[in-house]
């Protein structure tokens, strides 16, 4: 016994130097002295070899080694090796879906929606690695320390975070990794981390652990419809916190409203999203102020709304739904004409982008001779002509997210894996910052001295312009 305890001993402190490498040699060299069974009963000897191994790299032999030595993980698996095999899940994951320490930060606002149709599979297939971490989490819930705690956060929070940003996130899957961990379980420590903005560094405190929970908890259960639900989660979360992340608050009360609607309840949800919305001026919460309205014979108001989520800040593909919207209200004040253009430029753009074509939209198509999509281009300019039509005169601030800007690219303050930032100058040398993500195609080209297309996003709340949607110009 003596023997393997020394033998454990000295791998344990090679780690505890960092000496990763060594520690592996070091079990290469002497593992003959014991037997499979006398290695596999010794805790901190495998722990301590899961940890050399996923240290230096070797994630794969980790779990070959797990094998080897017939190690399993379940309910009679020791704290330490469960912990190591946490900590091995984790850098999996991480490996697998080319996630970095900054994926750690939810510093997008998580319910930037949009309007894609996605399809939500209650028996959906998931890798062997999510399996493992389903598989693992309530055992390790079992354990209530600060270093159990730590591998539930990381790989909770990462397991959700990647998923929320594929194209098509699976929402089942996020409910279900929440369902496994009770939020109850969860802190409410907020971390604060250094992050630069426009050449500054700053303070920026993170949500908690446990306000994240209620975050996707209650957006997986919007997404899949599950409205009373998402009405309980969303309500006990403004009730619970005191403080907000992200605009946390405001996406918890959006839901609420969103849950009332479809719950039955029009006439508060419609107060509720009026207030929602002098909060957050997004067009998608103008959008579903419109839908209600349409829906409870208010066609005036719905028009109102809908025009100015058409003409607000936001990607026009995203908004293939509120230009179905548009078209039946138009329908619905009897201008046939237009409301066949916008059910047609929704049309062509699913056409353009691949996705699908909703029944509902093939029928309002249905009596009309369609669109070619060569005369994409040509019908969108005609309807935002007409949407442009609708902004008031003195209103130039959103007449300028709707038309493009030249300029030149002045400054550059980052340019890393994060995105870049700086400053270019447009109209007789006015000056306007830029932020572009690390994914954006005009990343590439970025230099001083680039000229530029732009369009600026809406000034409110006393923050500055700032210049977005940056294209190189040809």
């Amino acid at each position: 016994m003596a023997p393997l305890f020394a033998f454990s001993q000295a791998i344990n402190k090679l780690n505890n130097e960092k000496k990763f490498s060594d520690s592996l040699q070091y079990f290469r060299e002497n593992k003959a002295q014991f037997t499979t069974k006398q290695i596999a009963s010794n805790d901190y000897l495998i722990s301590s070899m899961i940890t050399a191994l996923r240290k230096t790299g070797n994630i794969g032999n980790a779990f070959k080694f797990l094998e080897a030595y017939n190690i399993t993980i379940d309910e009679k698996t020791k704290e330490r090796t469960l912990t190591a095999y946490g900590w091995l899940l984790y850098s999996k994951f991480k490996a697998e879906n080319l996630l970095n320490e900054s994926d750690q930060i939810e510093n997008d606002i998580i319910d930037d929606d949009e309007e894609i149709d996605t399809t939500s599979n209650q028996h959906y297939t998931v890798s062997d690695t999510i399996q493992k971490i389903k598989d693992f989490l309530p055992l390790i819930l079992k354990i209530n320390n600060v270093f159990s705690y730590s591998v539930v956060s990381y790989l909770f929070t990462s397991v959700l975070k990647a998923e929320k940003k594929k194209p098509n996130a699976n929402w089942n899957l996020i409910n279900d990794i929440c369902d496994l961990v009770p939020p109850e379980r969860l802190n409410t420590v907020c971390k604060s981390i250094e992050v630069e903005s426009r050449g500054q560094k700053k303070a920026m405190e993170l949500a908690s652990d446990k306000e994240n929970w209620y975050a996707y908890k209650s957006k997986a259960l919007m997404k899949l419809e599950m409205f009373q639900e998402c009405y309980n989660v969303s309500k006990k979360a403004l009730e619970l916190f005191k403080k907000f992340h992200y605009s946390n608050d405001v996406w918890f009360a959006r839901r609420i409203a969103l849950s009332k609607k479809n719950l039955g309840n029009s006439a508060d949800a419609i107060e509720e999203l009026l207030q929602v919305l002098r909060r957050k001026k997004e067009w998608y919460v103008q959008k579903e102020l419109a839908d209600l309205y349409y829906e409870t014979g208010d066609v005036d108001n719905a028009f109102k709304y809908a025009i100015s989520a058409i003409n607000n800040f936001g990607d026009l593909k995203y908004k293939v739904g509120l230009l179905f919207l548009l078209g039946g209200i138009l329908k619905s004040k009897r201008e046939n004409d237009l409301a066949f253009k916008h059910f047609s430029l929704s049309h062509l753009i699913r056409i353009n982008e691949g996705w699908k074509v909703p029944s509902k939209l093939q029928s309002e198509l249905r009596q009309f001779d369609r669109i070619p999509i060569d005369n994409f281009q040509e019908l969108e300019k005609e309807l935002r002509k007409y949407w442009n039509s609708f902004i008031p005169k003195n209103n130039t601030q959103v007449q300028n997210t709707s038309q493009k800007q030249t300029g030149i690219i002045e400054k550059i303050l980052n340019n890393n894996d994060k995105g870049a930032d700086g400053f270019l100058k447009y109209d007789n040398s006015k000056s306007i910052y830029f932020r572009i993500n690390p994914t954006d195609n005009i990343i590439p080209k970025l230099k001083v001295g680039l000229d530029v297309e732009f369009k600026i996003l809406p000034v409110e709340d006393g923050k500055k312009a700032k210049a977005i949607q940056l294209t190189a110009k040809e």
